[in-house]
């Protein structure tokens, strides 16, 4: 049984697959499944893969149908059988000591949840200083989610990557299908497990910044419904009375990072979509304040009277 199973999504990527794929097999820490779910590619990222297959043994190819980002991983995480997860975007570099430094971090701390800095990077000229894992500095946190977005002080808090976790910890907690933005639903989901983490104050993953990503696609209305439908999921998980705490701490510190998010997607809309766009974000809005979470705390004010004019002012919408 591999100690860390690598689960990389991968859907027409053959620009930058081996890149990535290099940064993994070259990990100073072996022990390792990689497993690569191609999701319907429809250019030569599936050649890439049989060829990558053929060199390293712990390369392991899933193939389907294309499905979406969350079904993939979903698929990885079935399959995987190492006692940790980590995840890898297939256009994305890791630190070719990522996996060391995180693993040994684990160990030594005896925590569930490990959480790193990444970089952004545009082309693919990439520089990875070599470190000493020891000299590593990290913070350890007995309940995670009471940090993980505080002031933003950690990079990354929503995604799955830039994260190791125990598998036990994920259990059958998986990815909601055919969710754009489906990444924060799951995180919060394992945080609420109430895991013990480590924060390391290193950049051990690459993320790289193209156009045609998800966070950029053209904006839809359906968009907004998928945030509400995921804020909605993680919301319920929270009503536990056991989790009252870290609940204030979501309506305080986690919904006013959404909803931002949210409100400049709006406005960078174009003219005909931006008015279908605040109906539906107002509807968002108003179910958030029908239910008491739509508190002035968190918020800047001028965002939080930007949301109550808007519910005014389609509050018969």
């Amino acid at each position: 049984m591999p100690k860390i199973s690598v689960i990389v999504p991968v859907y027409n990527v053959e620009q930058y697959l081996s890149q990535c794929l290099d940064s993994i097999i070259n990990q100073t820490f072996r022990d390792v499944e990689i497993i690569c779910i191609n999701d319907g590619s429809t250019d030569n990222s599936s050649k890439i893969l049989e060829e990558y297959a053929r060199k390293d043994s712990r390369i392991k190819v899933l193939t389907q149908e294309n499905q979406g980002a969350s079904i993939a991983r979903n698929r990885g995480l079935d399959f995987a059988k190492g006692e940790w997860i980590c995840f890898v975007d297939s256009d994305d570099i890791t630190h070719p000591q990522m996996l060391e430094v995180v693993y040994n971090k684990a160990i030594s701390n005896d925590v569930d949840f490990v959480q790193y800095k990444y970089k952004e990077f545009k082309t693919n000229d990439v520089k990875c200083n070599i470190m000493n894992a020891n000299d590593v500095k990290g913070k350890v946190y007995n309940n995670s989610v009471l940090v993980s977005c505080k002031k933003q002080k950690y990079q990354n808090t929503f995604g799955p990557v830039g994260k190791l976790i125990k598998k036990s910890i994920i259990g059958k907690i998986r990815f909601i299908p055919h969710l754009q933005f489906e990444d924060y639903p799951f995180v919060y989901e394992v945080l609420s497990k109430k895991p013990k983490g480590i924060y390391l104050d290193a950049e051990l993953y690459f993320y790289r910044i193209r156009e045609v990503s998800l966070s950029h696609i053209k904006a839809d209305p359906q968009q907004i419904k998928d945030y509400h439908t995921g804020i909605n999921h993680i919301l319920n998980i929270y009503e536990k009375p056991e989790l009252i705490k870290e609940k204030k701490f979501l309506i305080r510190d986690f919904l006013p990072i959404i909803l931002k998010h949210q409100l400049g997607r709006c406005r960078r809309a174009d003219e005909v979509t931006k008015s279908l766009m605040f109906a539906e974000f107002s509807k968002e809005l108003r179910d958030l304040d029908n239910k008491g979470l739509l508190s002035w705390r968190g918020h800047k004010l001028s965002r939080y009277l930007t949301y109550k004019k808007l519910i005014k002012e389609n509050r018969n919408a």
